[in-house]
C-alpha cells in the first residue's frame, strides 16, 4: 500500500506546473526520495543517488545539504541549466517535506497557488497599511511641516508680508504657525526701527551684532524743512501727518535710489548711500534722491494748502565715513560717523545762505559725473572745517 501510495503521489507531483522544466521531490527523513515528479524510470532512494546529468536534482541536493533547516528558499548553481531557485516547505507528515527546483531562467513566479494567494493578499494588505499610513502621514505630518518650513524661509529672507499661519491638524503644529506669524508681526514692527538693509542680514545670518564699523566711501544726504518751525506752531498737533507726508516722499525717493535710511532728527532726515549694501553710482544716485525729493516738496503745496510755500532744503556729501554699529555693549545704532558726515550736516545751512534747496559738494559732484546737471556757487566756510568747500547746487 505505501508503494502504491508513493506511486500515486509520483503522479500527483508530474501533474504539478512548475514553469514547465521545474522539479518536485517530495522527501522523507535527510534526502530520503518518497516521490518525484520526473526522473529515471527506476526512482532512486536519496536525493544524492540521481543521475549527475540531472541538474536539477543535483542543486535540490546541494541546497539541502548546505542549508539545515527544512523550510528555506535558496538560489544554488545548476550547472548548464543556470541558476536554481530551490525552495523546502514541510508537510503535514512527520519529516516529510516538498522540495521544489526551478531554473532561473523559467522561473516566473509559478509557485504553488495557494501559498501565491495567501502572499499576495498579505503583500496586498501590507502596501494598503503602507499606502494608508504614508497618505496619513503627508497629510498629518509631512505637508504642514514642509509647509512651515517654507514659512521660516521667508522670514529669513525678510519676506515678512508673505508669512502665513499655516493650519494643521495638530495642535501642536498648530501653535508653532501662530508663534511664526506672531514672530513675522514682531520682526515687520522691529524693522520699522531699523534699515531693512541692516536687519535682513542679521536674521538670515543668525549672528549677534556688536559694536564696531570700517572705513567706507559712502554719500550722506541731510534733508530738513526749514519752515517746519513755523509750521508746528500754526497747527499744533495736526502737523504731524503733514511731516509723515514729508518723511515718506523722503524716504521712497532715497529707497527708490538704493539709498539706506540711517535716522530721523525731528523735521530732517539722514540716508547714506553704499552702506551697508553696495551701490557702485552712489552719488549720483543720492543727487536725483535729492531732486526727487525737491520735486515731490513742490507739489505739496496743490496736495493741502496747509503747506503754504514750504521748501526742503538738501545737503549732500561724498567721502569716506566709519560705518557701522554705534553705541554700547546693551543698544546699538547702524549709522555713519565722521567728517565726510559732518560736511553733510553742514551743507543744509549752506543751502539757506546761497537761497538754494540742494547743495552738492565737489566730491559729490566729482564722484557723479558728467551725467549731473549742476553749477557751481561758489565756496563756503563749513564750520569746523579749517578749509573752505567747493559747493553746487543741483540745476532745476
Amino acid at each position: 500500500m505505501v508503494a502504491v501510495s508513493f506511486a500515486n503521489l509520483s503522479e500527483r507531483l508530474r501533474g504539478l506546473r512548475l514553469s514547465g522544466h521545474g522539479r518536485a521531490f517530495v522527501l522523507g527523513d535527510g534526502d530520503k526520495v518518497l516521490a518525484a515528479s520526473d526522473g529515471p524510470g527506476v526512482m532512486p532512494a536519496h536525493l544524492g543517488d540521481f543521475p549527475q546529468d540531472d541538474a536539477l536534482a543535483a542543486a535540490a541536493h546541494e541546497a539541502i545539504s548546505v542549508t539545515k533547516t527544512h523550510e528555506f528558499r535558496t538560489q544554488v548553481d545548476g550547472g548548464d541549466v543556470g541558476k536554481v531557485f530551490v525552495s523546502s516547505f514541510t508537510l503535514p507528515f512527520e519529516q516529510w517535506r516538498l522540495l521544489t527546483a526551478i531554473p532561473r531562467s523559467t522561473f516566473a513566479g509559478e509557485i504553488d497557488r495557494n501559498t501565491q494567494r495567501v502572499l499576495l493578499v498579505v503583500v496586498g494588505l501590507v502596501v494598503l497599511a503602507a499606502a494608508t499610513a504614508v497618505l496619513f502621514s503627508n497629510l498629518l505630518f509631512a505637508r504642514p511641516i514642509r509647509a512651515l518650513a517654507a514659512q521660516l524661509r521667508l522670514i529669513e529672507r525678510f519676506s515678512l508680508d508673505q508669512v502665513r499661519h499655516v493650519p494643521t491638524f495638530l495642535a501642536e503644529l498648530n501653535d508653532f504657525s501662530e508663534a511664526l506669524k506672531r514672530m513675522a508681526a514682531g520682526l515687520s514692527a522691529f524693522a520699522k526701527y531699523m534699515p531693512l538693509d541692516v536687519v535682513r542680514p542679521l536674521v538670515a545670518g543668525g549672528f549677534e551684532p556688536a559694536p564696531g564699523g570700517k572705513l567706507v566711501e559712502v554719500t550722506v544726504m541731510f534733508a530738513d524743512l526749514p519752515g517746519f518751525t513755523e509750521l508746528t506752531e500754526r497747527l499744533g498737533p495736526d502737523v504731524q501727518p503733514h511731516l509723515t507726508n514729508f518723511l515718506t516722499l523722503a524716504v521712497e525717493a532715497i529707497h527708490s535710489e538704493g539709498g539706506t535710511v540711517d535716522k530721523f532728527i525731528g523735521d530732517a532726515v539722514m540716508a547714506i548711500w553704499n552702506a551697508p549694501t553696495a551701490v557702485p553710482d552712489h552719488a549720483h544716485r543720492a543727487c536725483r534722491a535729492a531732486a526727487a525729493i525737491r520735486a515731490a516738496m513742490h507739489a505739496l503745496p496743490a496736495v493741502s494748502p496747509d503747506y503754504g510755500d514750504i521748501r526742503v532744503r538738501i545737503g549732500v556729501n561724498t567721502g569716506t565715513a566709519i560705518v557701522g554699529n554705534v553705541g554700547s555693549t546693551e543698544r546699538l545704532s547702524y549709522t555713519a560717523i565722521g567728517d565726510t558726515v559732518n560736511i553733510a550736516s553742514r551743507l543744509v545751512g549752506v543751502a539757506k545762505e546761497y537761497g538754494v534747496e540742494i547743495v552738492l559738494s565737489d566730491m559729490t559732484v566729482s564722484h557723479a559725473g558728467s551725467r549731473l546737471l549742476s553749477r557751481p556757487l561758489g565756496v563756503a566756510n563749513i564750520r569746523g572745517k579749517a578749509v573752505p568747500v567747493t559747493v553746487h547746487t543741483l540745476s532745476p
